[in-house]
């Protein structure tokens, strides 16, 4: 491709020593070449460091940025911090232990010089694959969605619903994603808050042909984020509190955390946005016993049926 844009890849490593040269490979053996690594290791324990310096001592050919934390950032200061160093058109994020198949560059650069200025960015599916890169039958986004017909389009509705985007997966035009100010520091679900926040301005791109492979094992984030910390969804979701379906998706879930007995500072959060609608939502707001809801909800449906009988 002539004046071939760059690319930065932004890479993340902590505690991957036993992937890092095969995700690292994986840049290298793409076929599109004009892009820059830029890692960093969020102070791992192990000895990540000294493979991943190894590796850039064998290829002195590629540009690379290499910082190390002394102690451990977090995922979205890790990103700022390597974003801000980045010089690239295009944004690439990979963790160490996921791998990139070697035709993606060339593909989604090609997908996204031709698309129109209002598509931000290409992502694909992804396969599954264990610690010794064996591939699982089922694909990333089945994992997520219960159909797969999916297109070039707004997706901001559908990510309010869920996050469903293989992170890996994406690349990205680096100018739109540094006005929106970077990935929000104070969370720990970094990918789902920048989706909305692009998908709410612009559209995304879909490639139909997988482009990565995401890495299953007991020691990534894929487990955690199943479990995601409530606070935090709550501060991603509130982020776009004026429009309906955030607002019902919030306090469905919400709702479900109370039934559990499991409220922390969700209510708060949540009750400090929106006004009380319901006596109901009372027993939500100063976290009464869940009893005392149900009750609440059968006197407003006794009550609603003898105002409207019929």
């Amino acid at each position: 491709m002539e004046n071939s844009p760059l690319i930065s890849v932004i890479c993340l490593c902590y505690n991957q020593a036993q992937f890092v040269i095969e995700s690292l490979e994986s840049i290298k053996n793409q076929y599109y070449k004009n892009f820059e690594i830029l890692i960093c290791d969020d102070s791992s324990r192990d000895n990540s460091v000294e493979v991943v310096d190894s590796w850039i001592k064998d290829n002195p050919e590629i540009p690379i940025t290499f910082v190390k934390h002394k102690e451990n950032k977090g995922i979205s200061k890790s990103l700022n911090e390597l974003l801000n160093l980045s010089k690239g058109k295009y944004i690439q994020l990979l963790a160490l232990d996921d791998l990139l198949m070697p035709d993606k560059f060339e593909r989604h650069v090609t997908m996204l010089e031709n698309a129109p200025d209002n598509y931000v960015l290409v992502f694909s599916d992804a396969n599954l694959i264990d610690q010794n890169s064996n591939l699982y039958q089922n694909k990333f986004l089945a994992r997520h969605l219960s159909y797969l017909s999916l297109k070039s389009q707004n997706y901001y509705d559908m990510l309010l619903d869920k996050n469903f985007l293989p992170a890996m997966s994406v690349l990205m035009k680096r100018d739109p994603l540094v006005q929106e100010g970077g990935f929000d520091e104070n969370l720990t679900c970094e990918d789902h808050d920048m989706w909305l926040r692009l998908s709410r301005k612009y559209d995304f791109l879909f490639d139909e042909t997988v482009s990565c492979s995401y890495r299953l094992h007991p020691n990534n984030s894929h487990k955690q984020k199943n479990v995601m910390n409530e606070a935090t969804y709550f501060k991603t979701m509130i982020k776009h509190k004026e429009n309906p379906l955030a607002k019902n998706k919030i306090f469905q879930h919400l709702e479900n955390i109370y039934l559990l007995k499991a409220l922390k500072d969700e209510h708060k959060i949540y009750y400090g946005y929106f006004p009380v609608a319901s006596f109901p939502e009372n027993c939500i707001k100063y976290n009464l016993k869940p009893i005392f809801y149900r009750l609440a909800l059968a006197l407003d449906k006794t009550w609603a049926f003898l105002k409207s009988p019929y």
